[in-house]
């Protein structure tokens, strides 16, 4: 093998490094994994998967701890209040600690709250998701052939986006 040949694969073995580690970087931008320890004890709590919780949390506030939608709901999963109270009352948390901008009470909260609706639509996690994202009632409309929102239609597609994301790197 010539100089020439060896310097230009030297060279192309450099760039495609450096092509890894900026994509690593950008993949880690746009899919954080904030609050991991969190995250995974709240997963583990409910016995789900913590790459599923990971996209939950990425869908619904990009892992922004202080997120309040138009609607009302808040925190890292996106509860409404009376369903973070709910929750809350379940998993009996004292009222003093019912903060739902904590991320820990959020992780902990919504992921009651994932792993009953898993449990109430017999272990169909797309239908979880749809009632989630909708609402019970609108996820059963949708299991019986009407019209999936078109929010609901992108947040499922994002959240199976991020679970592959999630499961390949965390």
């Amino acid at each position: 093998m010539g100089k020439r040949v060896v310097k230009v694969i030297g060279i192309t073995a450099v760039a495609l490094s450096l092509a890894t580690v900026v994509a690593a970087i950008a993949l880690c931008a746009i899919f954080p994994n904030k609050y991991a320890a969190e995250v995974n004890a709240a997963a583990e709590e409910f016995g789900l998967d913590g790459a599923l919780v990971r996209s939950v949390v990425w869908a619904e506030s990009k892992f922004d701890k202080g997120a309040v939608s138009e609607k009302g709901a808040a925190g890292l999963m996106q509860l409404m209040p009376e369903t973070f109270d709910a929750c809350a009352s379940a998993l009996f948390i004292p009222q003093s600690a019912r903060q739902i901008f904590d991320p820990q009470t959020s992780l902990r909260c919504g992921c009651y709250y994932l792993s009953m609706l898993i449990d109430k639509f017999d272990g169909d996690e797309t239908a979880a998701l749809m009632a989630y994202n909708a609402g019970e009632a609108n996820a059963r409309k949708f299991l019986r052939g009407e019209p999936i929102f078109p929010e609901t239609q992108k947040y499922l597609k994002d959240i199976a986006l991020a679970e592959k994301v999630y499961g390949i790197f965390m």
